[in-house]
């Protein structure tokens, strides 16, 4: 063969290797809303970008195509958007813009090809790529974004939308920033920023291949906001609750110090150091915010300071110093979103009276009163400033009680009345304010104590007899599995280690006392493990010092164990999250939907074995809003509803199991602590106890309801337990014994 036909061989075969590799059939699969249309249509790939035949596409949009050969321009028209594209140009054409491509317009085999992705999102189509990009998902938006704007005076987001897609709401570790995901969405062309201000920063996100939508809120200080309680959704919006921001703090006329807020003010706890001339004013549930702080000319306040003191729980702390020393007091709430406080009124205190371990007076305006222990001889002391003493409040008291020997009273200096507990021993206190009637009134309790436990068999009855220093705020509970008699306490100090042995019956297997979070407030909790029960009753003797339960030991009351047997029930398990929503991010980027689901199948697997009927709102790694959980557990007129989620929060250290109720139906809290009760009791984690909460799930669900965090994803240690199976096991096995303990006392809705 001549070196010219070699020559010519060998320009040919290399064309035919450029040709190839610039115009070669693609191997990605493309759906189309869910079809996969890669056989109806013609792909090849140029410069590492995907094209579609023109004329394909087109017939995919219903589209008309004009092609102009002497040019090589394709024009393709659909409702109000047009492209145009031109050979050798790597630029489309949409509308007024232009939009730079890799490939351009490509001629293969005499067929126009352009980029598939620019060109479909040209006419308002939304991508996905999955599976390393083998796989492109071509959408219509299923939700156009019409607003964004603030409600309630900057204390709720609310996101307008055609109609709920699936969305996640992720946190950043700072707390300043807060991001919203929805799937399938598009801004609407007048869509404006109605977010941004001084503190607050909005930034909207298209994620081309991920088809989906990002809204991200920056802010100056850190947003407390819980994922699992501050998303709800209403109508066709989805609305994100922040805590109520500091707006402005002024010195007002007549010398008046005002703090306002965006949102309700809880009652604050006001604290005066006398020495140091300043006064500390913590407000619980308010954020610091971008306020505005107007003291002018003012003879009584020097400065003031404000910071953020706590986020585990919200704390804001204002600190003012004072010129003069003189006392602030908080004048009559008139506006529940301002606090007032006015320097130099006196208060007038009167009709100091003991009772039952506790002393109290009444008050003409609000106090804060300094409190503290002395050790020798042992005394409580409690410092009322700027006070003058009234009526029925006498130097001296005198009390018959094993905790106090009397209560005095006496001017400390100009601006102090102090009131003095001599004490036994010294001990723990709560102090109750309550106001009515344009008065205040205060009750200090000194914590109760054990006096005496003791068993006893008596006839068909086996004792137990518990007798108080103190009149006793009790409640006698009934659980079940194992069956437990359980005495809640009120302010009262755990000192059962004083006691020797407690002797146990036949009916008493076991004795232990702990403390106990109820409803944010701490009991001390006596429990009786039993090894068989019938039933109980209770009596108080001396006054209400003694605490008598009866429990019957007779065989003939066999009837009343029957009773314990639990007829089928519906129960709704709702594992939080899932599919396009993973919840919470742990340290070692497990997602708060995994073991979500993971507890909930282990908890209707050993339901199903107690012959109970249980649905799943989801069986699998799939997105459902909250309406759609609420209105399935409503619809299949369920009997419980439990919603297993793992909690999650700034503070790596923050720890524990908790269970929410919401109050609008009264058997709630009462699933909630039976729940609560095995979790806390067994899981091996901190029992943080069951709090009251409006979270949407268990708010619009009619039947009784509970939302358990078994665990935050955010403690490291408590991240890799929730990705244990033993540990999900162990979870699940404790919620079935708590709704198993429910349902035996209380049947189903």
């Amino acid at each position: 063969m001549s070196n010219f036909k070699k020559y010519i061989l060998l320009v040919l075969f290399v064309s035919f290797l450029i040709i190839f590799s610039q115009g070669a059939a693609a191997q990605n699969k493309v759906f189309f809303n869910g079809e996969d249309i890669t056989e109806q249509v013609k792909l090849a790939s140029h410069k590492g970008e995907l094209l579609i035949r023109a004329r394909d596409l087109a017939n995919l949009l219903d589209a008309d195509l004009t092609w102009r050969a002497a040019i090589k321009s394709l024009k393709m028209e659909s409702q109000s958007t047009s492209i145009k594209i031109m050979q050798n140009n790597p630029y489309i054409q949409i509308g007024t813009d232009a939009l730079r491509t890799k490939a351009g317009l490509q001629l293969i085999d005499d067929q126009a090809y352009i980029p598939l992705a620019k060109s479909i999102e040209a006419f308002g189509y939304l991508l996905e790529y999955q599976r390393n990009k083998e796989e492109l998902y071509i959408f219509q938006p299923e939700t156009t974004i019409s607003d964004v704007s603030w409600q309630e005076d900057g204390n709720q987001l609310q996101i307008k939308m055609d109609e709920i897609s699936p969305y996640r709401v992720l946190h950043s570790e700072d707390g300043r920033k807060i991001t919203i995901e929805i799937d399938k969405a598009e801004i609407d062309q007048e869509f404006s920023d109605n977010i941004s201000n001084n503190n607050y920063y909005l930034k909207v996100v298209n994620v081309p291949d991920r088809a989906l939508l990002r809204l991200v809120i920056k802010s100056r200080t850190p947003i407390p906001f819980q994922i699992d309680g501050g998303v709800y959704e209403y109508q066709d919006s989805l609305v994100l609750s922040f805590l109520p921001q500091l707006k402005n703090i002024q010195i007002a006329n007549n010398n008046i110090l005002q703090i306002e807020a965006t949102g309700e003010i809880p009652t604050p706890k006001t604290e005066y150091l006398s020495e140091e001339k300043k006064m500390i004013i913590d407000i619980p549930s308010i954020v610091i915010g971008n306020f505005n702080l107007d003291l002018k000319e003012n003879k009584l306040i020097e400065n003031i300071k404000v910071s953020q003191h706590s986020l585990d729980p919200v704390v804001l702390r204002i600190e003012a110093k004072l010129k003069n020393g003189d006392i602030f007091k908080p004048l009559k709430r008139t506006n529940n979103k301002l606090l007032a406080f006015k320097a130099g009124q006196r208060s007038e205190i009167k009709d100091l009276k003991y009772k039952d371990g506790s002393f109290s007076f009444s008050s003409s305006s609000a106090l804060n009163p300094e409190i503290f222990l002395l050790k020798s001889p042992p005394r409580l002391v409690m410092n009322l400033y700027h006070v003058n003493r009234g009526s029925g409040i006498r130097d001296e008291l005198s009390v018959k009680n094993s905790q106090i020997k009397s209560i005095r009273t006496a001017r400390f200096d100009d601006q102090t009345v102090r009131i003095v507990a001599d004490l036994n021993e010294l001990t723990e206190y709560d102090l109750v304010e309550e106001h009515k009637e344009d008065l205040y009134y205060y009750q200090l309790n000194l914590k109760n104590k054990f006096a005496k436990i003791k068993t006893k068999a008596q006839g068909d009855y086996q004792y137990l007899d518990i007798l108080m220093d103190s009149k006793a705020d009790y409640e006698v509970k009934k659980f079940n599995y194992p069956d437990r008699i359980v005495v809640d306490f009120k302010n009262t100090r755990n000192n059962l280690e004083q006691f020797k042995a407690i002797k146990k019956t036949s009916l008493i297997k076991e004795i232990r006392s702990s403390t106990y979070q109820l409803e944010d407030k701490e009991v001390t909790r006596l429990v009786f493990e039993l090894n068989d029960y019938y039933s109980h009753q209770v009596t108080n003797y001396q006054n209400g010092h003694g605490i008598k339960i009866a429990l019957a030991k007779d065989y003939l009351n066999q009837k009343v164990k029957a009773e314990k047997k639990i007829d089928s029930n519906l129960i709704v398990i709702d594992a939080g999250h899932g599919g396009f929503d993973p919840g919470a991010i742990g340290p070692n980027d497990l997602e708060e939907k995994t073991p979500n689901l993971a507890i909930a199948k282990k908890v209707r697997y050993l339901l199903l074995k107690q012959k109970q009927r249980v649905l799943l709102t989801r069986e699998s790694d799939e997105f459902r809003s909250l309406q759609q959980r609420v209105n399935f557990a409503n619809n299949k007129k369920a009997d419980l509803f439990v919603s297993i989620h793992a909690n999650s929060f700034n503070n790596p250290q923050s720890g524990g199991i908790e269970t929410y109720y919401n109050k609008a139906n009264n058997k709630n809290r009462f699933l909630a602590e039976k729940i609560q009760d095995k979790l806390g009791r067994s899981l091996g984690i901190v029992d943080r106890g069951i709090k009251e909460s409006n979270f949407y799930v268990i708010k619009y669900t009619k039947m009784p309801s509970a939302l358990i965090e078994v665990a935050f994803l955010s403690n490291y240690h408590e991240a890799r337990l929730l990705k244990n199976k033993d540990f999900q096991q162990k979870a699940a096995t404790l919620i079935v014994e708590g709704i198993l303990d429910y349902l035996a006392e209380n049947g189903g809705n």
